[in-house]
């Protein structure tokens, strides 16, 4: 049996998702039939937590604290948005464009994403942390996994939580999809616990980290640093997930390599 722990990203709150056990219900059947039972004895559960996430705003329009992260990330993209005029539509729209360029994806995708992942990014580090980290550490704690596969915003709240537990646990792969947590401002340098020399470290509960990401994949930047900026990571090489939309947790769900590296690490001794 390998018990796994999934974590997601943004974007995961659905009308139906009436109560957490519900969320979690649903993203579980959503996870299991996109890894296909190809993992056998597979005990899968996932962390859910996007009810803390939601915002009191109903439109994709971006707040200024949300514009400051998209600064940075263009940043770590070498784009310099300081020469464009003001910090409306267009403004978002003329990086995203300038995105789009550098990885080869349509510049309505690109400005979808970032209007989708931006403000729950703002919100999980400026109000949302301790109540997210809460969730999770009660899921960690229950369920005990041998593996914790994070996704996207879910790494750095894996990361973060794995940190704290490191006495506790014994996970033998943690395993991060799409993951941000090497975006210089917006998320490397305001982790918890903070990088000391410019390095952030595994959790010492952790006894292997993999981590992976589509080739075009423009949350997960700056590309190929996560292993330069983390101790104790290894990357494994890009792979494509799909084309339309690089980002999608099932579509990395769904690639031969997710399911090798789980099954690899659990039937080693």
């Amino acid at each position: 049996m390998t018990r796994l722990l999934g974590m997601h990203g943004v974007r995961n709150y659905k009308a139906a998702d009436a109560t957490p056990a519900l969320g979690g219900k649903r993203l579980r059947a959503d996870w299991l039939e996109a890894l296909g039972g190809r993992i056998p004895g597979l005990e899968l559960e996932t962390a859910y937590y996007a009810d803390l996430l939601r915002g009191e705003r109903q439109s994709d329009e971006l707040d200024d604290t949300d514009v400051v992260l998209v600064e940075q990330w263009a940043r770590a993209w070498g784009i310099d948005p300081s020469g464009v005029q003001g910090r409306a539509t267009g403004w978002v729209r003329w990086i995203c464009g300038q995105v789009a360029q550098r990885s080869g994806q349509r510049p309505a995708v690109v400005e979808r994403t970032v209007r989708m992942f931006f403000p729950e990014v703002a919100r999980y580090f400026a109000t949302r942390r301790a109540a997210v980290r809460e969730r999770v550490r009660g899921a960690l704690l229950r369920h005990r996994p041998d593996v914790v596969v994070a996704h996207s915003l879910g790494s750095v709240v894996a990361y973060e939580a794995l940190h704290e537990l490191a006495d506790e646990l014994d996970v033998r792969l943690l395993l991060t999809l799409g993951s941000p947590l090497a975006l210089p401002h917006a998320v490397f340098h305001r982790l918890d616990p903070l990088p000391c020399d410019g390095l952030g470290r595994k959790p010492a509960g952790v006894r292997r980290w993999v981590n992976v990401a589509d080739a075009g994949d423009f949350v997960a930047i700056p590309r190929g640093e996560l292993a330069r900026v983390f101790e104790g990571v290894e990357e494994l090489p890009d792979i494509s997930i799909a084309p339309a939309w690089p980002h999608g947790v099932l579509d990395y769900l769904r690639h031969r390599s997710v399911a090798e590296a789980i099954t690899s690490e659990v039937r080693s001794p």
